[in-house]
């Protein structure tokens, strides 16, 4: 299972939370770094029946936010492809460790974050 990550480009949007950040000085990051969030996925995704099954592979994309605490808020799928996998990716999401969270002008704060996970059949 590979994954990727990335982060949109629009500067802010309001919340229930408050000011939520497209776009921070410094990015949030899961504890340890990209590597760690790598095995934190390996070890934690398992691969829907189903979708083994029917030979389901794809690329799906959940966008959360990284509040200023760290935690891990507003789950939401922006891109699945079914047969389980869509779920299984915002189920990782949501048992996840706290984050370190994103920066401006040297105050944390909540920041968008978009997580591409990619189910490979190998």
């Amino acid at each position: 299972m590979l994954i990727g990550f990335s982060l949109s480009v629009h500067a802010q949007d309001e919340t229930t939370e408050g000011i939520v950040y497209r776009i921070a000085e410094v990015n949030p990051a899961f504890p340890g770094g990209e590597g760690a969030l790598a095995n934190f996925l390996r070890e934690n995704i398992e691969y829907p029946a189903f979708s083994r099954e029917e030979d389901i592979e794809g690329e799906v994309f959940v966008q959360f936010v990284v509040n200023s605490d760290g935690r891990i808020s507003n789950i939401e799928l922006l891109k699945g492809i079914g047969g389980g996998c869509d779920e299984e990716a915002m189920r990782v999401v949501g048992i996840m460790p706290d984050w370190i969270p994103g920066e401006n002008n040297g105050v944390l704060v909540n920041v968008y974050f978009v997580l591409p996970i990619n189910f490979r059949l190998y």
